[in-house]
């Protein structure tokens, strides 16, 4: 008698639990679907705005879609960005379907991957950035030691465009937080270095630049 009576009572426990738990399933599940069509919609107006501002144009003249293509990946880099907005919105709504049903462990995992989310944003950010400064002034370093008559002028403008390369994937790195501590002074390092070069190149190649200014100066006066 005693085990049929723990076996009702277990029983009848789990049909309470599930009783209970069934409304908030219900909930969790039009939340997820109200949740799905925000983040459809959100997605489509950052394609469209990034569309409007030819975000797909800038980040191919820095090479980006081309190194995307390079990777085996088909996709632009507005497809990219408009999926991370979907994917944000996305897990903040699963955040609030597990909060929903009472799996804090679950919400909290994926607050920590959203809160890391604006590190990874503002990475790719730097990378795009990165790669168009390196791209000017390796052609401004090309440009200058062309001007003066300088040999290899092409071979220091590659050794300034991987240099800005070096120092940005290092910027992400430590964004991300990786290896901050190593990064720091392998950064130093290169700068010091890079510095060094771009003061020989604008030293010798920016001559024939300076003369010009300094008479156009003169004739002016």
């Amino acid at each position: 008698m005693e085990a049929f009576e723990i076996i009702q009572t277990s029983l009848l426990q789990f049909f309470n639990s599930f009783a209970t738990a069934i409304p908030k399933l219900i909930s969790g599940i039009i939340l997820l679907a109200i949740g799905w069509l925000i983040a459809k919609v959100i997605k489509w107006l950052v394609t469209k705005l990034l569309k409007l501002i030819q975000f797909d144009s800038i980040t191919d003249k820095v090479g980006i879609n081309n190194f995307l293509k390079k990777g085996g990946l088909e996709l632009t880099s507005s497809s990219i960005v408009a999926n991370l907005f979907y994917w944000i919105i996305m897990l903040s709504i699963w955040t609030a379907f597990f909060n929903t049903l009472g799996l804090d462990i679950v919400s909290d995992l994926i607050n920590q991957l959203i809160l890391y989310i604006p590190n990874i944003f503002v990475a790719c950010l730097l990378i795009v950035g990165g790669m168009y400064l390196a791209k000017f002034l390796s052609g401004l370093v090309v440009a200058a030691l062309k001007s003066g008559g300088i040999k290899n002028a092409n071979f220091f403008g590659q050794l300034t465009n991987g240099g800005i390369l070096f120092f940005v994937a290092a910027m992400v790195l430590h964004q991300l937080g990786i290896g901050k501590e190593l990064i720091e002074t392998i950064v130093g390092i290169v700068l010091g270095s890079v510095g060094l070069a771009l003061a020989l190149a604008f030293g010798l190649g920016g001559k024939k630049w300076a003369a010009e200014i300094y008479d156009r100066y003169l004739k002016w006066w």
